[in-house]
């Protein structure tokens, strides 16, 4: 059995997938790029105006409680991140319409702490969903919808109409 694998950095629930990931990468790439430039030409601590980072890089950082000037930590996260995206295990959840980023924010609380705390999500829309939600991992698919519900119980639901008809 293979033995599980715990992510080295704290994902924030603002990291919600591998677009998220791949975003953050892009802006530790242009950061580290910029903190380069500026050495090569030896602009002083006191004078460097550094970029503004976006919030869920800052959120990454505070949650991890990483200084993203020091070149270690730095290249530790690129490495993290780099292996969060080839490795962390992904599901795909499918809504009826657009979720809030509050409900999205919970939702990936929830299947951080009780499936997997690098669990990366994909958020679909499938408008034919009258309510509920389809999910789909690797090898399974969960229909969690209201159409699914009611053909499970669809023999209890005929039996109850027929019980309450006049005879």
């Amino acid at each position: 059995m293979v033995p599980e694998q715990r992510p080295g950095l704290v994902l924030p629930p603002l990291v919600v997938g591998v677009a998220d990931i791949m975003r953050l990468r892009r802006e530790l790439d242009a950061l580290y790029e910029y903190l380069h430039q500026a050495a090569l030409r030896e602009i002083p601590a006191d004078q460097l105006k550094l970029p503004k980072t976006s919030r869920i890089l800052d959120e990454l950082a505070l949650a991890n409680k990483i200084n993203l000037l020091d070149r270690d930590q730095f290249e530790r996260v690129a490495t993290e991140l780099e292996r969060i995206q080839d490795t962390a295990p992904q599901i795909h959840i499918s809504f009826s319409t657009d979720p809030s980023s509050a409900f999205v924010g919970k939702i990936v609380d929830w299947l951080r702490q009780n499936v997997h705390p690098g669990l990366l999500i994909q958020i679909g829309l499938q408008p034919t969903l009258a309510a509920g939600c389809l999910v789909r991992t690797t090898n399974k698919q969960f229909d969690l919808s209201l159409k699914q519900h009611f053909k499970a119980a669809r023999p209890m639901l005929v039996k109850k109409l027929q019980e309450g008809l006049p005879a």
